[in-house]
């Protein structure tokens, strides 16, 4: 892949990956390494993609799958809170439905995600995750439920 291809790729999907890993990660350090390490597996695949959608699936199973990684090393190492100072506070949320998207459990999280904010259908959303389509969709239906109920609560 060239190197302006992959500046166009970049200038594309860079919000997609970064609001993807925000919403996993929520800590905009973390989302930062994660947006960069993703593209960077985007270059060092070397692949040649066939269709814009075919990039953007790639970029968002990868980027799913960096903060996953992350979210389980930082699960391992447990931070005393006094040497914490200096890591930022993630930045404010200015959307309340997002940010009580960005709260739901892992499992609901990211279809809610795509499905609302990135627009994509319950079959893409479903070769994406690797998971059948009903499932999705059910996914879809208990996470849109736990977001009401959390909605309600902070009314």
């Amino acid at each position: 892949m060239d190197p302006d291809t992959i500046t166009q790729i970049y200038e594309a999907n860079y919000r997609l990956v970064w609001n993807l890993c925000y919403t996993f990660l929520r800590n905009v350090q973390d989302v930062e390494d994660a947006v960069q390490d993703t593209f960077l597996r985007l270059i060092q695949s070397r692949r040649d993609f066939p269709t814009d959608e075919a990039v953007r699936a790639w970029l968002i199973v990868t980027a799913r799958n960096v903060c996953r990684d992350e979210l389980k090393r930082s699960r391992r190492s447990n931070l005393p809170l006094e040497d914490a100072d200096g890591r930022a506070a993630p930045i404010p949320e200015p959307d309340e439905t997002l940010s009580a998207v960005r709260s739901l459990p892992d499992k609901y999280k990211a279809p809610i995600y795509l499905f609302y904010y990135e627009g994509l259908s319950t079959a893409e959303i479903s070769r994406l995750l690797s998971r059948r389509e009903s499932t999705v969709r059910s996914d879809l239906r208990r996470g849109r439920l736990l977001l009401r109920q959390m909605l309600e609560r902070s009314t």
